[in-house]
C-alpha cells in the first residue's frame, strides 16, 4: 500500500470506485491471508455444498436422459437441500469476509508507518467484534428479506442503509442501537451514491463469478450428452468450484472496501472527524502532521 493511504476523506462516486481498487490492489497480499485463514471453514462448507448441488444436477440430467422419473425426483429434492446448505455456508462466509476486511482497515488507520496489519492483529479485532457484528448481520438479513417479500423497494432501501452498520460497529466500536441510528444519519442525502457504488461493485463480483462458473456449467452440460466418467467430472467440478468461490471471496472483500470508503466519506461530510483530529494535534510537540489528510470544504 502507498504510505499513509487516506481512508478518512471526502470522495465522490468516481473516487470511491477507483480508490477501492487502489486500496485493494496495494493490500491484496496482506489481506488475502487473514481472509483465507479466518473464513476458511465457511469457505470449505460453501464449496462442498456447491459441489453437491452440481453432482445432484448431473444426476437429475442423467435420470431425465434414462427415463427414470423417480431418480430425477429424488435428486431435485437433494438439489434444494444442497441450496439450503449452500446459503447456510455462504451467509456466514460473507459476514466473515466483511468483518475481516473492516478489521484490516481499522488497524490500518492506526498504523502511521506504512506497515500492513498482521494476521494476529486482524484475528484479535475479528474476535472482539464477531458476536456484535453477527447479531447485526442477522437482523439486517431478516429486515431486508421481510422488506423484499412485502414490497421489493423497502428491502432494497434497507439493504443500502444497513450496509453501513458493520463499518460503524467496527470503526467506531459502536453498539447495535448506535450503529443503527448512525447508519440512517450518514445515508441521509447519500443513498443514491451508496446504491450506485454497491451496484457497480456487486456487478464486478457477479461478472467475475460468472466467468469462473462457465467451465462448471459446460462440464455439467457436456456430461449429459457425452456421459463422461464421474471419476473425471467430479474432481474437475471440485477444483473449478474452489477457484470460483476463491474469486468470489476476494470480490466480496472489494465490495466491503467500497462500502467502508462510503462510510469514511460520509463521516467526513457530517462529522469532520479528520479535521477534529488535526485540531487535537495542534500544539503537541514532536507530532508530524505531514501525513494528515487535506481539509475538505
Amino acid at each position: 500500500m502507498k504510505p499513509h493511504f487516506e481512508l478518512r476523506r471526502i470522495r465522490d462516486f468516481g473516487e470511491i470506485i477507483s480508490d477501492s481498487f487502489d486500496f485493494f490492489k496495494h493490500n491484496i497480499k496482506a489481506l488475502v491471508k487473514p481472509l483465507i485463514v479466518i473464513t476458511g471453514f465457511f469457505l470449505l462448507i460453501t464449496v462442498i455444498a456447491h459441489i453437491m448441488m452440481q453432482m445432484n444436477t448431473i444426476t437429475v440430467m442423467e435420470g431425465i436422459r434414462s427415463g427414470d422419473p423417480s431418480a430425477s425426483q429424488n435428486s431435485v429434492v437433494d438439489i434444494y437441500k444442497g441450496m439450503g446448505y449452500y446459503y447456510a455456508g455462504v451467509l456466514p462466509l460473507i459476514l466473515g469476509v466483511y468483518l475481516v476486511t473492516y478489521s484490516y482497515m481499522a488497524i490500518s488507520l492506526e498504523k502511521k508507518d506504512g506497515n500492513k496489519p498482521t494476521l494476529e492483529e486482524v484475528w484479535g479485532y475479528f474476535k472482539y467484534y464477531f458476536l456484535r457484528s453477527a447479531g447485526a448481520f442477522i437482523i439486517t438479513v431478516i429486515l431486508c428479506v421481510v422488506g423484499t417479500v412485502l414490497c421489493l423497494l423497502p428491502g432494497i432501501y434497507l439493504g443500502v442503509v444497513l450496509s453501513l452498520l458493520l463499518p460503524v460497529i467496527v470503526f467506531e466500536n459502536g453498539s447495535f442501537s448506535y450503529a443503527f441510528g448512525k447508519s440512517f444519519k450518514l445515508i441521509s442525502g447519500n443513498w443514491w451514491l451508496t446504491f450506485g457504488v454497491i451496484l457497480v461493485m456487486v456487478m464486478v463480483v457477479g461478472f467475475s463469478g460468472s466467468i469462473a462458473s462457465i467451465p462448471i456449467a459446460l462440464i455439467t452440460s457436456f456430461n449429459t450428452f457425452l456421459n463422461i466418467d464421474t471419476a473425471i467430472v467430479y474432481p474437475l467440478i471440485a477444483l473449478l468450484s474452489t477457484l470460483m468461490h476463491a474469486i468470489i471471496l476476494i470480490g466480496y472483500s472489494l465490495v466491503a472496501v467500497a462500502v467502508a470508503l462510503c462510510y469514511f466519506s460520509f463521516t467526513e461530510q457530517k462529522d469532520g472527524t479528520s479535521l477534529l483530529q488535526r485540531i487535537d494535534q495542534l500544539g503537541k510537540q514532536g507530532d508530524d502532521n505531514s501525513n494528515l489528510p487535506t481539509e475538505q470544504y
